[in-house]
């Protein structure tokens, strides 16, 4: 390497050569390893939820199902975040804490059923909205290394996303009341997640297009992804309620189905032994 700069006859034009050796940087690790090393790191967060178990009604072996879908949902999640957002911290945090409130919302369903619906959205709501700001608070204390901290709007994120899930269930368990079966509480699950999100954007997408010009093939692909990633963290959790009994009951009774947790009637003439 040699040094260069015209003094204007005051002096030489290039100075000593330096040898120098260049080693490229070491590639980066794919962004599954990177998902990965995320969901090992918080995955011990789950841990807040172990105070739901001293309740009355979690104290059965039957109740530790829970973690199963609720580390499929972690992984999940904050593997496709990793992978669509490139590698954001914030993010997937974001969506580690989400299933926190979702898991801590199958705990607690034998307190937050009524026979007012209204009255149930609300409580779904606290819980769900509650335990997902916990389990984000950590990273709200931490030191932000970003020029712009975007962890207050990922929070209030994470309330919004309640709403979305509360309104998901709820009106995803009024569509099959009549007539259940799995794939049709799937599909209506899915549709409803995606109506909930559009009515919880539209008031930010009409702001937005009377502050300024919008595109809005962004907006209707963000709820799309948006609405993906929500289905796919509720479906482990659904799954179990499918086909765990104990948890099928505590699920179909918050649902308020007619069917929920009663047992197969008797044929008539049958006796039961004394």
């Amino acid at each position: 390497m040699v040094s260069y700069a015209n003094l204007g006859g005051l002096g030489a034009r290039e100075g000593t050569p330096v040898a120098c050796t260049w080693e490229p940087p070491p590639p980066e690790p794919p962004q599954v390893y990177v998902a990965a090393a995320h969901s090992i790191k918080l995955l011990p967060w789950l841990l807040m939820l172990l105070p739901l178990f001293l309740l009355r009604r979690n104290r059965c072996a039957a109740v530790w199902w829970i973690w199963l879908p609720a580390v499929i949902s972690a992984v999940a999640g904050i593997t496709i975040t990793c992978l669509t957002t490139g590698n954001e911290w914030s993010l997937t945090q974001a969506a580690g804490a989400f299933v926190v409130g979702l898991a801590a919302l199958w705990l607690l369903m034998p307190y937050l059923g009524s026979r007012y619906r209204i009255l149930a959205c609300l409580k779904t709501l606290g819980v769900i909205a509650g335990f997902s700001v916990l389990g984000y608070v950590p990273t709200l204390l931490a030191h932000n290394n970003g020029w712009l901290d975007f962890r207050p709007f990922l929070a209030a994120f994470l309330a919004l996303g309640s709403l979305a899930v509360t309104l998901a269930l709820t009106f995803g368990g009024l569509s099959v009341r009549r007539r259940f079966g799995r794939i049709r509480f799937l599909c209506w699950l899915a549709v409803w997640t995606v109506l909930a999100w559009i009515a919880i954007a539209t008031p930010f997408v009409i702001y937005a297009a009377l502050e300024s010009h919008v595109d809005w093939g962004e907006p209707v692909l963000a709820l799309l992804v948006i609405s993906g990633v929500t289905v796919a963290l509720l479906l482990p959790l659904v799954l179990l309620s499918f086909f765990q009994p104990f948890y099928r009951a505590r699920f179909f009774d918050w649902l308020n189905l007619p069917e929920a947790g009663r047992p197969v009637p008797r044929p008539e003439g049958t006796t039961t032994a004394p």
